[in-house]
């Protein structure tokens, strides 16, 4: 019975869409990629962190800001009045309740001051941490980059070393038969793995169990050869 031709072609291209399998299983799972992943939450999660210190700050520089506003009005009030107690022309009543009001107008402005200094001492610190914050999210995203380029960088090459091999392929299938590559075709889409293998004392190269003389004679008389055990095509 005649044979279609590419037997041997056919085990080379086994071996190279086997390389292809390997490259692609391999760039779909690069250690580089769960390390970006986590690169990248972790910048995630510093950004977050960061975008949280800028609104306190913001939000406690408005506070200074409103607090800095009441307190020039005070002080202004303050003035005012300290100039009309000092300038007479007025009550013994009228002085007394003016000297009351004064005491109460300085309180408030003592008062008010502590609160300035101490909101500007937290917002001095809070602007510190939103600094170091700042620097560790940048840093985060630099390392994140670096990470990504460096995966590009190499799927890139992998990419390329695909693209050698398929090359490579399209040479070698025009010496295959077409009924034997569309069989390979099957054989791969429904097992996967080694589907073609070379026969070597009637022991099948792919699955690597032996044959008895009379399951060898009777495959090998079939005008494409296959395993009784694994059904991969036998290279003879």
């Amino acid at each position: 019975m005649e044979r279609p031709a590419g037997f041997t072609d056919l085990m080379e291209l086994q071996a190279v869409d086997a390389d292809v399998d390997k490259l692609l299983e391999d760039r779909r799972n690069l250690p580089e990629l769960a390390e970006h992943a986590q690169a990248r939450r972790i910048a995630e999660e510093k950004e977050r962190a960061h975008d949280a210190l800028a609104d306190q700050k913001r939000i406690l520089d408005r506070d200074v800001s409103r607090t800095e506003g009441e307190l020039e009005v005070t002080e202004q009030k303050l003035k005012e009045q300290e100039r009309r107690l000092f300038a007479g022309a007025m009550s013994a009543r009228e002085t007394e309740n003016m000297r009351m009001e004064v005491g109460g107008l300085r309180r408030q402005v003592t008062v008010m001051e502590d609160e300035l200094l101490e909101l500007l001492d937290q917002s001095e610190g809070l602007a510190e941490e939103e600094r170091t914050s700042g620097e560790q999210a940048g840093s985060a995203r630099e390392y994140e980059a670096r990470l990504a380029a460096r995966i590009d960088e190499i799927q890139a090459a992998v990419d390329a070393s695909v693209e050698r091999l398929r090359e490579r392929r399209r040479l070698i299938v025009p010496s295959i038969g077409p009924e034997l590559l569309k069989l390979y075709g099957r054989l791969r889409e429904r097992r996967g793995g080694i589907v073609v293998g070379e026969v070597s004392g009637r022991v099948c190269g792919a699955c690597h169990l032996q044959m008895s003389v009379a399951e060898f004679e009777e495959v090998t008389g079939d005008a494409i050869p296959q395993c009784i055990h694994c059904a991969a095509v036998l290279v003879v």
